[in-house]
């Protein structure tokens, strides 16, 4: 079971995280550039993130901007940062070593990042079930599905009432922040 409150605080620094990966040029191009590989996407996504987080937590949290570069320099791991001595650590759980996309450690809260894309209901499923791993050892995760079918086909289906139900379990019971694009 999640460990944090969720004040408004804390809701409104999620939400602003996904909306700075929602609004990347990259997505754009998706649709038509298919074969583009998931490291590939979740590099743009991070590195984009990397230089929009110290504002965003600057606002939110009331933190110096000058405070809040270093601490997204010391505290924002993905495994495409061009520092080679940041990764993000794994841990076993059953049995199995699991690893999120990337975390980020700012206040007193840590938190997962997952990333997929597909036009299948594998990858849905796989970070799925990966984010609810995470959410046993990090405060919140944020899975960030891609959907890449022509047609939109995974995205649309997401208004309807029981994956309404699915996100909002997901979100009250383990602490994750679950959006198609």
């Amino acid at each position: 079971m999640p460990n944090k409150y969720k004040t408004k605080r804390r809701k409104d620094f999620l939400n602003g995280i996904m909306k700075i990966l929602k609004e990347h040029e990259i997505l754009n191009v998706l649709t038509d550039n298919k074969s583009d590989s998931e490291y590939s996407l979740q590099k743009a996504l991070f590195t984009r993130l990397h230089k929009e987080l110290p504002l965003l937590i600057s606002q939110i949290m009331n933190i110096d901007i000058n405070k809040s570069k270093s601490l997204v320099d010391n505290n924002f791991k993905y495994e495409s940062n061009n520092n080679k001595s940041t990764h993000v650590s794994g841990f076993t759980f059953f049995g199995t070593n699991h690893r999120p996309d990337a975390d980020l450690e700012v206040s007193d809260i840590l938190i997962a990042f997952e990333v997929k894309k597909g036009n299948k209901g594998d990858a849905l499923r796989s970070g799925i079930g990966q984010s609810i791993v995470y959410s046993k050892r990090y405060d919140f995760v944020l899975y960030f599905f891609v959907d890449t079918t022509s047609t939109n086909d995974i995205k649309r289906v997401t208004s309807g009432v029981e994956e309404k139900e699915l996100i909002s379990q997901l979100w009250n019971e383990f602490n994750i922040i679950f959006t198609v694009v």
